[in-house]
């Protein structure tokens, strides 16, 4: 029996051990948020869903610092690490595609970080955390914060997990011929305006009008009064149908012999149409 009450306390022993080593590498804050005792801790975490990510727990306005313009909301997946930061910080990857795994710090510039619980640990991040972009004058992202409120991450940008991406499958060479024949495409374009303005209307008996082929389209030729010769534009339907009236321009009007007579005005001296 004594050997049975020994076993049993030793077991008990055991499991109380093994407990504890099993949540030891984690730390839970009064808000039930979580950090790891190592950043790959962390990182297991999440990629095997377990992780609970943090949530923020206060608020407050986003506040531009020096040699920052602008901000920015968006999700922590949609930002792109600056290269300059990928390099001097050796990470191996430039997005937030899976979240990230940040060190959990305390106040500083007038911003909360992380609980004091967490200081020291890693904290899982989620991949769509509405986070504040602060920008330069240039356009370029200088540093993150939560966006609900403000606080800041372990350095200006968090740490990322690197996603997991399937490796391209190997592809069969293929040898193909292929013929390239230059292809010459010749587009003749018309611009014409979309008003007219009119210069002038002529109006004369069909059958004293003459036209004539230029190199600048079609001219017509109209016998006035005492044979003088009037030349001008023809115009087509669709030039007639875009033509501005709201102008003055003279008329021309070339009598018919038989119907029409063109005097001079004692009045004003100038040709009238006596029909």
């Amino acid at each position: 029996m004594k050997l049975n009450l020994l076993t049993a306390a030793i077991m008990t022993s055991g499991l109380a051990m093994f407990a504890s080593s099993a949540n030891a590498a984690m730390t839970t804050d009064g808000h039930g948020n979580v950090g790891y005792d190592t950043y790959e801790e962390c990182v297991t975490a999440v990629k095997d869903g377990s992780a609970k990510f943090y949530t923020p727990y206060t608020y407050q306005n986003p506040k531009l610092q020096a040699g920052e313009a602008t901000i920015k909301k968006m999700r922590l997946s949609e930002v792109t690490i600056p290269q300059r930061v990928v390099d001097n910080n050796s990470l191996r990857t430039s997005d937030y595609s899976a979240g990230a795994c940040d060190l959990g710090v305390g106040q500083s510039n007038g911003r909360y970080g992380v609980s004091g619980a967490l200081v020291g640990t890693y904290v899982p991040i989620a991949a769509d955390m509405p986070v504040n972009v602060y920008m330069d004058a240039a356009g370029n992202p200088v540093r993150l914060s939560m966006q609900q409120c403000d606080n800041h991450f372990g350095s200006k940008f968090p740490t990322p997990v690197v996603s997991e991406v399937k490796a391209p499958e190997a592809q069969i060479a293929v040898t193909e011929v292929r013929t390239v024949e230059p292809v010459v495409i010749e587009t003749t374009r018309v611009i014409r305006p979309a008003k007219y303005s009119v210069k002038e209307v002529i109006i004369a008996p069909e059958d004293q009008i003459q036209r004539v082929n230029t190199t600048q389209g079609t001219a017509v030729a109209v016998e006035g009064v005492n044979r003088t010769v009037i030349v001008g534009e023809e115009a087509e339907a669709g030039i007639l149908d875009n033509t501005e009236v709201d102008q003055t321009f003279p008329v021309i009007r070339v009598p018919d012999t038989d119907t029409q007579q063109r005097v001079v005005d004692p009045n004003t001296g100038k040709y009238i149409i006596v029909e």
